[in-house]
């Protein structure tokens, strides 16, 4: 998508070379013709910008005629050069929007927007079932969130379901400052790699000393030791997923 992006503005910066240097060209070719600089500059400007039937128009026609064929036959090729040009760039210019846009990350760009609008919002990093289900509370609590997903290809699932969010490796700064975070209440790093989501929330706390971090884990080892590096909250999901079953069984002995 990059690269097409890239060949989008390659295209437009050539199209503008190419009309500067047709423009330059026939001023030239004119003023040779004419000995009027003015009257053949003010002409391709016009020519181009398709103004035509004008006052320069008229007066380089009239001294065409005056001199005869061999004034008129050049400055009439040239004029139709010049709108023949006009035509093939235009249509240049008009591919190559249409592939820029055809390729652009509109939903980038309206997500960067919205981002920029959030307070006091809480970041997800990791899209699975746990930051769905945390999703599904903040929504039903109503409270904004900002998901990260490292996974790449998300962008038309978080479209279709409404997500506000983008991918990317929230390790890394310029991407949780994509989320606001220096705007956040709390963060909530949830993927399946410790690793990640202990960098995450070093990062985190670098950039915003004052917001609430909350980590999944999967060693209890390591759980331990998150909450010296900042750390407000580390959980391991199968930890207590292990509690409310023996709860339920106790409960269900005792019944």
């Amino acid at each position: 998508m990059q690269s097409n992006k890239e060949d989008a503005f390659n295209v437009m910066v050539l199209t503008v070379v190419i009309v500067v240097v047709i423009i330059v060209a026939s001023i030239i070719a004119l003023a040779f013709l004419t000995h009027n600089l003015y009257l053949d500059s003010y002409f391709a400007l016009e020519a181009f910008f398709d103004a035509q039937n004008t006052a320069a128009s008229s007066a380089l026609a009239a001294i065409a005629f005056a001199e005869g064929p061999s004034q008129w036959v050049p400055i009439l090729l040239i004029v139709i050069a010049d709108n023949l040009s006009r035509i093939l760039i235009v249509s240049f210019i008009i591919a190559a929007v249409i592939d820029f846009l055809n390729f652009a990350n509109v939903e980038q760009i309206i997500n960067d927007f919205k981002a920029r609008g959030l307070r006091n919002h809480v970041i997800i990093c990791g899209y699975n079932d746990l930051a769905i289900r945390l999703m599904q509370r903040l929504k039903a609590q109503h409270s904004s969130y900002f998901v990260i997903s490292e996974r790449k290809g998300l962008e038309s699932e978080f479209s279709e379901k409404k997500i506000l969010g983008i991918t990317g490796d929230f390790t890394k700064d310029d991407v949780l400052k994509d989320a606001q975070i220096d705007k956040a209440r709390a963060i909530a790093i949830v993927s399946e790699s410790d690793v990640d989501n202990i960098v995450s929330a070093m990062v985190a706390r670098r950039i915003n000393p004052k917001i609430k971090v909350l980590i999944r884990l999967a060693d209890e080892h390591v759980r331990k030791r998150v909450y010296g590096i900042g750390a407000d909250m580390a959980v391991i999901p199968e930890y207590l997923a292990g509690i409310e079953i023996g709860e339920f069984i106790a409960r269900a002995q005792g019944a």
